[in-house]
C-alpha cells in the first residue's frame, strides 16, 4: 500500500501559529485524510479528518508544550491508539502501542559516513525505514517534486547544499505486507507527519 503526503499553505480561516496543511492520497490520487499543522504539532492537537468517513478521523496530541518529542495518537472517540516518541539521534522515532509496548521504530538507514556528511551540511537522508527488530514494515521516501526547468548542480558540495536549500514538498509511505496486523496505519501517518515537521522542515528552516 502506498500513501502520498503533499503540503499546501492555506492560511484562510486558520488560527495562530498555523504552518501547513497536509493531504494524504493513495496511489490512485484519492484523498483520504487532511490535517492542519500548528506550531510543530505542539501548539494545538493535529486533527486528521477523513474525506468520507468521520469515524476514521483521529488526532495527535503533544504531551508537552515546549520542546516536545512525545505525541499521543487517539481515535475519534479519544481512545489511545499509541504513542510516538523521540529516540536518540539520527532522525529516529519510536512507535509504542496503547499500553506503551514498543511496536516499531522509524530510523535513518544511511551509513555512518553518509550521516557525517548529512550532519556537516545539515542535509537530510533520502528516506526512512519503519522496522520491528530486523523486519521492514514500511519505508518513507522524500520527494522534491522538481520543476521541469530546474537544473541541479553537478558537484558533490553543490548537490549537498542544494539539498539543504531546496525544500522538500512531500513524503511517500510504502507499507509492506509484513505490517498488516502489527502497526496501525494511523500511527504510520502520524509518524510520517512528525518526520516532515520535525526532521525535514525543522532542519531546513533551522
Amino acid at each position: 500500500m502506498m500513501i502520498q503526503m503533499l503540503s499546501r499553505y492555506d492560511y484562510k480561516d486558520k488560527g495562530k501559529r498555523y504552518e501547513r496543511t497536509y493531504y494524504f492520497h493513495d496511489a490512485d490520487g484519492e484523498r483520504h485524510w487532511a490535517c492542519d499543522i500548528y506550531g510543530q504539532c505542539i501548539s494545538a492537537p493535529t486533527e486528521y479528518l477523513h474525506a468520507n468517513d468521520a469515524e476514521r478521523n483521529f488526532r495527535m496530541v503533544a504531551k508537552g508544550k515546549l520542546l516536545n518529542f512525545t505525541y499521543f495518537v487517539e481515535d475519534h472517540l479519544g481512545n489511545r491508539l499509541g504513542t510516538l516518541t523521540r529516540k536518540g539521534v539520527g532522525f529516529r522515532w519510536k512507535i509504542l502501542s496503547a499500553n506503551d509496548q514498543e511496536i516499531a521504530r522509524i530510523v535513518d538507514p544511511a551509513s555512518n559516513k553518509e550521516k557525517v556528511l548529512n550532519t556537516l551540511f545539515a542535509a537530510l537522508p533520502d528516506g526512512y525505514a519503519v522496522v520491528a527488530g530486523e523486519q521492514l514494515l514500511a519505508d518513507i521516501q522524500s520527494q522534491e517534486l522538481t520543476p521541469a526547468n530546474r537544473t541541479k548542480p553537478k558537484s558533490l558540495v553543490g548537490r549537498l547544499l542544494d539539498k539543504v536549500t531546496f525544500l522538500n514538498k512531500g513524503l511517500t509511505l510504502n507499507v509492506a505486507p509484513a505490517a498488516k496486523g502489527k502497526v496501525d496505519m494511523r500511527l504510520l501517518l502520524a509518524g510520517m507527519t512528525l518526520i516532515q515537521v520535525h526532521d525535514i522542515t525543522g532542519v531546513q528552516t533551522g
